[in-house]
């Protein structure tokens, strides 16, 4: 009874100890180590690990599709279902980006295996020829002494010595040779185990290969099939935006407070001279990820959104004034969020300016910033001052600053400035209602909205700096 308590005992110490090795090994944290490391030679000494390492991939594909699953039966109930499902959209587009680097892990991975199967197919071949050559070696040196087997030809081999000195030679002599026939038999026992073992390596790494292969089609079937899912979630948000956002007139928060800031400066605003042309509001790398009049995958947009790393400084493309401005909205939001209200609804934290670019005024509206970066209302800035640094707040779904122009007049900015009521769209609406007063549109008649993309010479798509 004692020895099977022992025995019960070391076996339950085994299993903790082989449980809490397997799960030292943090996967999550570390694929890029163990991808590259079970996809080259070194994999068959951590067989266990790779082993391991590879249900950890194939169940990850699993999870992935059923995720899309769950989504497709989602979308069937889109349309009474888009404010729950517009939630989402940051969390689906983290898994395609997340898919997509699998996928370029797995492409790493396949190439990394194809190579260590020529390396190991050459080491196999030139093991093969050195398991012949020791071979033969050990078969010719056996047949040479077979001549000493015998008592009698061992006899005459030690008696045929001249002196003592000779004969301790002779015996010595045996003896090294039958070490140095020992040494060549443990080299080719430890060839063969070599050999054996590359070959084994080298059927492991066809079999990853297969398995890699396999994962990577359905990674990419999956990461398709989920952007076209994020895009019809994308297209009816947009739709149903529309109609909430048409005849919205979002209006800045306690405008007569407002009014009392911006009447404090009105001197120092009559002194701003204009700036002679425009800055881009972004200096680091950024992206076009969209362009004035529409979204890519639909739906009425009526600005440029410009893609950075978010924190990225955004700048004041002219002279001015900072008109209006908001905080308080976390950094990171989600599309669908409307925090930004009172002010620009679903413009999360924001920055509106009132600037003189050459002989006309413009109101510059940026969305999206980053959670207390904003200047506050009434400060009086020049072209390339920071006015905010970029985030994803509001309705947002990724890092980026959403910038809309809007062509005032040619009166001047403190008149402007002056007369404005809070209408945060300066007169020129929302939603579809606002493409009527598109400057390209009515003959640039102000107000109307200014396109973008032209004023900062950019294109859709486009990376720039």
């Amino acid at each position: 009874m004692k020895k099977i308590k022992i025995i019960l005992s070391v076996l339950i110490l085994l299993l903790t100890m082989t449980t809490s090795f397997a799960v030292n090994y943090d996967f999550p944290k570390n694929e890029d180590y163990y991808a590259e490391l079970c996809s080259s030679p070194q994999a068959s000494s951590n067989r266990a690990a790779c082993l391991a390492y590879q249900d950890y991939v194939n169940q990850k594909v699993i999870d992935s599709q059923k995720e899309l699953q769950k989504l497709i039966e989602d979308i069937k109930n889109l349309e009474g279902n888009i404010s729950a499902m517009a939630k989402k959209v940051s969390a689906y587009q983290t898994q395609i980006t997340d898919l997509e680097n699998e996928i370029a892990r797995l492409i790493k991975s396949i190439a990394a295996s194809e190579a260590t199967i020529v390396t190991l197919s050459t080491q196999i071949a030139e093991r093969e020829v050195r398991v012949i050559e020791i071979d033969a070696t050990i078969r010719e040196r056996m047949i040479s002494m077979q001549s000493f087997v015998s008592l009698n030809s061992y006899v005459d081999f030690i008696m045929g010595a001249n002196d003592f000195s000779d004969l301790i030679r002779r015996i010595e002599g045996i003896n090294e040779i039958t070490a140095y026939d020992k040494e060549l038999m443990v080299m080719l026992a430890d060839e063969i185990a070599a050999l054996n073992n590359d070959k084994a390596e080298v059927e492991s790494q066809k079999a990853l290969l297969l398995t890699n292969k396999a994962n990577m089609e359905l990674n990419q079937s999956t990461a398709i099939q989920l952007k076209m899912a994020v895009e019809k979630i994308l297209v009816e948000y947009r739709k149903q935006q529309d109609i909430l956002e048409k005849n919205a007139e979002y209006l800045a928060a306690d405008i007569k407070e407002t009014q009392a800031i911006l009447k404090q400066i009105a001197a120092a605003l009559k002194s701003v001279i204009a700036s002679p042309g425009w800055i881009i509001p972004v200096k680091s790398r950024f992206r076009v990820s969209s362009v004035a009049w529409s979204y890519p995958e639909g739906g009425v947009h009526l600005g440029i959104d410009l893609a950075a790393t978010i924190g990225s400084n955004l700048y004041a493309v002219g002279n001015g004034v900072v008109i209006y401005s908001a905080n308080a909205c976390p950094t990171y939001g989600y599309l669908g969020n409307r925090c930004g209200a009172p002010g620009a609804s679903g413009f999360g934290n924001q920055v509106h300016l009132i600037v003189a670019i050459g002989t006309s005024v413009y109101a510059i509206s940026y969305a999206h910033l980053m959670q207390n970066t904003a200047l506050k209302t009434g400060i009086i800035v020049n072209q390339g001052d920071v006015i905010g640094k970029m985030g994803t707040s509001g309705s947002s779904t990724g890092s980026h600053v959403h910038v809309e122009i809007k062509f005032l007049g040619i009166k001047s900015l403190s008149y402007y400035v002056e007369n404005w009521t809070g209408d945060l769209s300066f007169g020129t609406k929302w939603g579809s209602t606002g493409l009527s007063y598109r400057c390209d549109y009515n003959g640039r008649k102000a107000p109307c909205r200014e396109t973008p993309q032209k004023i900062f010479n950019v294109s859709l798509y486009g990376a720039y700096n």
